[in-house]
């Protein structure tokens, strides 16, 4: 129970024997979420005087229904030959989305010029369907040679209505406008990876691998304005894009440990090919590129109770592909969502450097480099009184700070994790023929407290504290918040039942404010979400419990790309 009630019922099944296990899950959860913002635009002039002030009082809501079924299958052909099948589905049959929005317009000195009022009601439609086929050779040698072949089918449709009232300086009715939009993405996926690792003796291990990804994504968006109550289709905002990705990866991996040290050194190569067309501009976007992503680590055990260690990565992050695409998505004539088809991937350096003390005592010093760090910005058009939401490639995104992890238990009973990490944050990029660079200090701490009562450890109650200090993210200031959980449960009949209670964002300070202050750029955003919950739960559990099931789900990083409308 939030500001609206929710429901979510599931069902677990497993089968075991001699040759086969068998998993099957489902679950079906009906939500209505509610979520407000207090959005704040200062339109500038040309010597960033303000010219307009835009207040806007956004409610959101969505009513959702989903259903998600998630299989495993291993077939075990001997001791060292097994053929596994998963596949994990989500269907949303009814998803609803409407926005109101009322914005007052004030002049510079803060008198009333006109506001308007924006109805956004939008309807989506989706499944997204992901299946693995696998094999797996295992010696006794300690040999290992993985084949998996995987394939997702995505799509996503929205239909979507905005209806607006404009009022004069005396607030009466002046104007209205309506249009429809209907947008389309159809995404496949199909992927192939095959993995070989051996044991050359009882201290070193050589792995290496090859994958190869394709990616084909269809979009379209149709907008249709309402003139005078006859459908005109608006050929400016309407466009279809299609995205073909094929990504070449291989590697080689080195591993060797003894009792006082291990190292690691390891090797990744990715050619990528893209051809991204714009149908209605007839436009194309290509990118073809080698990249070369080495890694390698090093740690080495003093004593019992003192070891350091120091690890170095590069990597790579590539843009979701509801982003990629050239669209121009309207919440309202005033705010605006635009795709950016020539984005480029994130490329990563990670190091760290770092003591464990006493065995449940971390110290850790980490640097990371983002080269073309991918942001969505607002980015505000002060001469034409338009808030636009886009996704650009930072030039530089530099990140270091220091940590400090302790795990320990204070009874028997009691638990304790705890981290906080100082870090600081400098973003820059190009903005017209200027450039942005914002620095900021932060601190991130999370508590976590777990406690078992009775005499038979069956009353449990967990308690999780995380607080995220004032923080520099996508040229935004994110104010102080303060997230906090408390979960009680108790196990009954044999440990066969599970009754939980638990309540979320206890002290209300989950809520942000987010700010943007640089060149002519003057807007803030307080986002009030629907996290304040109370959930109450029962788990029971049938048949053989002592069975280990094999559950899984597929992680890859190019179904984590695929994204909904905003």
């Amino acid at each position: 129970q939030g500001v609206f009630p929710r429901y979510n019922a599931g069902t677990s099944h497993f089968f075991k024997n001699e040759k086969i296990n068998f998993n099957v899950n489902y679950s079906y959860n009906q939500k209505k979420i509610n979520r407000s913002n207090d959005d704040e635009v200062n339109f500038l002039e040309t010597e960033n005087t303000r010219e307009q002030f835009w207040f806007s009082d956004v409610n959101r809501n969505t009513w959702s229904n989903n259903h998600n079924l998630n299989l495993n299958f291993d077939y075990f052909i001997n001791d060292k030959n097994t053929i596994s099948i998963s596949s994990t589905g989500l269907y949303t049959p009814y998803f609803k989305y409407k926005i109101n929005n009322n914005t007052v317009i004030e002049n510079g000195m803060g008198d009333f010029l006109s506001r308007f009022t924006a109805d956004n009601l939008s309807r989506d439609n989706k499944y997204n369907i992901g299946t693995d086929l696998d094999y797996v050779y295992e010696s006794k040698s300690n040999t290992r040679l993985a084949i998996n072949a995987h394939f997702t089918i995505y799509d996503y449709e929205r239909d979507q209505n905005v209806f607006s009232n404009f009022y004069d300086m005396n607030n009466e009715l002046e104007d209205s406008s309506e249009f429809n939009t209907l947008a389309n993405q159809n995404t496949e996926i199909i992927t192939s990876k095959l993995d070989y690792s051996v044991s050359i003796n009882e201290k070193s291990t050589f792995e290496a691998g090859a994958k190869f990804s394709n990616v084909k994504t269809d979009s379209d968006i149709t907008r249709v304005d309402i003139i005078n109550g006859s459908e005109v289709v608006n050929d400016a905002n309407s466009d279809a894009f299609n995205y073909d990705e094929k990504v070449y990866a291989a590697y080689l991996n080195y591993s060797l440990s003894s009792e006082k040290w291990s190292f690691n050194l390891g090797l990744r190569t990715e050619q990528t090919d893209i051809v991204g067309t714009s149908i209605t501009l007839n436009e194309a976007t290509n990118q073809n590129y080698l990249r070369w992503f080495p890694n390698a680590g090093l740690s080495v055990n003093i004593s019992d109770n003192f070891s350091l260690y120091s690890t170095y990565k590069r990597s790579i992050q590539r843009p979701s592909y509801t982003d990629l695409n050239p669209f121009t998505f309207f919440l309202n004539e005033n705010t605006v969502v635009v795709g950016n088809p020539n984005l480029t991937p994130t490329f990563i350096d990670h190091i760290t450097i770092g003591t464990t003390l006493l065995k449940y005592l971390t110290f850790e010093a980490y640097y990371m480099n983002y080269d073309g760090a991918i942001n969505e910005l607002p980015r505000q058009d002060n001469e034409n009184n338009i808030l636009a939401y886009t996704p650009v490639n930072l030039d530089k995104t530099v990140e270091y700070g220091f940590d400090f992890v302790t795990d320990f238990y204070l009874t028997n009973r009691w638990s304790v994790y705890f981290v906080t990490s100082f870090y600081n944050v400098t973003e820059e990029t190009s903005f017209g023929e200027d450039i942005v660079e914002l620095s900021q200090w932060s601190n991130y701490s999370a508590l976590s407290n777990n406690i078992n009562l009775l005499k038979d450890n069956s009353l449990n109650i967990n308690f999780d504290l995380t607080f995220g200090g004032k923080n520099l993210q996508r040229l935004q200031i994110v104010e102080n918040r303060l997230i906090s959980n408390l979960r009680i449960s108790k196990s009954m009949f044999n440990k066969k039942g599970v009754l939980s209670l638990s309540v979320q964002d206890l002290f209300n300070e989950q809520d942000f404010r987010s700010s943007v202050n640089y060149l002519n750029q003057r807007n803030s955003m307080f986002t009030n979400l629907d996290n304040r919950l109370i959930s109450l739960g029962f788990r029971y559990k049938f048949g053989n419990t002592r069975l280990s099931t094999n559950e899984r789900v597929s992680e890859l990083d190019e179904r984590n790309r695929l994204k909904d409308l905003n």
